[in-house]
């Protein structure tokens, strides 16, 4: 991981296709850093460290209270 994964936040992170781009802030804060080929590698590599960070499971219901809220409805 690098420093610059730190630097931007994960809202700007989502925009980030990964591919490079000249629009991208990130890709050339990258590239501008480590060159071409080394900085999109770096940045693919933090790119999936930073989208594996964010996947958090979402709130499942117990079985339980599943059944519970069908017997409601019923």
């Amino acid at each position: 991981m690098t420093k610059l994964k730190s630097e931007f936040s994960r809202r700007e992170w989502k925009d980030c296709c990964g591919k490079g781009c000249k629009k991208c802030e990130i890709a050339q804060a990258y590239i501008g850093k480590y060159g071409r080929s080394e900085g999109l590698e770096k940045l693919k590599d933090d790119r999936d460290a930073v989208k594996q960070d964010g996947k958090k499971g979402g709130k499942t219901r117990s079985k339980k209270a599943a059944k519970a809220k069908k017997k409601t409805k019923a």
